[in-house]
């Protein structure tokens, strides 16, 4: 597929998603809503920075900054509704969580009434005339992915960032993985783009990505979780917080142990440096991955 048509292909197809995934989320703020929102916006932004790479224009700074702003305008209502659903699974394995539940569905409730307002805040019309105006500069050549710089270089330099906050990694820190999950998260939603022009990549290849980013996640909620308790039995003493952290404490050291063994992996997902051969050249075909 030639440059040019791979991005207005991804670039379709990301902007058709997220104009159905804002409308949906407008109507009701569910979790599922809100997920595929945040997705859908984060799939957006990568191509939009790819895009200025290409052609570093004022109006795809503007397109960004619109993008994140909607993006954290959803954060904290996301962080609940995650724990929420968490609540869900382990009600029964610790029914001490039933009070924090309740305390979590009224946060909800609020935050429900700001995400809204933030969906509805954003100035669609005025966001798909720049992004329309930044596809016919794509569609007319005046945007050069051949001979201009090479869309690979946005992917090179998000990998680089990734293994940047890899190498500073505390496992006794959280805060060093979430930086890690984020920087992977732009590395990984940048290679959905161009994955069509890579050569050889492995069919497992973008479903080893989404597993490697869900192991961090799963140690993001467990340290969310454990934070919300400390909170919580500093308002109300006389929540008995112990057996909800001693269950969360749990849940972190199997994820973290699932990702320490994982981690290497995060080098065979890209090249070391521009000059060197993809990964995936080199080593031996692995069983497919189910995309969960």
């Amino acid at each position: 597929m030639e440059a040019v048509q791979l991005f207005l292909t991804a670039f379709d197809h990301r902007w058709d998603t997220f104009r159905i995934r804002l409308d949906a989320c407008r109507k009701a703020s569910s979790e599922a809503a809100v997920h595929d929102l945040r997705v859908a916006a984060r799939r957006l932004l990568a191509f939009v920075e790819i895009a200025h790479l290409l052609d570093p224009h004022p109006r795809l700074l503007k397109i960004r900054r619109a993008l994140k702003d909607l993006i954290d305008g959803f954060d904290e209502l996301r962080d609940v509704q995650v724990m929420l659903a968490l609540l869900d699974d382990h009600s029964r394995e610790v029914p001490e969580l039933a009070e924090l539940r309740e305390h979590l569905q009224l946060q909800e409730s609020q935050l429900l009434r700001t995400a809204r307002k933030a969906s509805k805040k954003l100035e669609l019309q005025e966001l798909q005339r720049r992004i329309n105006r930044t596809r016919v500069r794509l569609d007319a050549g005046r945007i050069d992915p051949v001979g201009g710089p090479h869309p690979f270089q946005a992917v090179d330099s998000a990998f680089a960032a990734a293994r940047l906050c890899d190498d500073m990694v505390d496992l006794d820190q959280p805060v060093t993985l979430h930086r890690l999950r984020l920087a992977f998260k732009k590395f990984r939603y940048r290679i959905e783009i161009i994955h069509p022009a890579l050569p050889g990549l492995p069919e497992d290849h973008l479903a080893r990505m989404h597993a490697f980013q869900a192991r961090m996640g799963d140690i993001q909620d467990a340290d969310s979780f454990l934070v919300l308790l400390a909170e919580f039995a500093d308002q109300k003493p006389e929540f008995d917080s112990g057996p909800s952290r001693a269950f969360y404490e749990q849940l972190r050291r199997h994820a973290l142990a699932a990702f320490v063994q994982e981690r290497p992996d995060l080098k065979t997902f890209w090249r070391a440096a521009p000059d060197r051969a993809f990964p995936w050249s080199r080593r031996p075909p692995r069983h497919k991955v189910d995309p969960a």
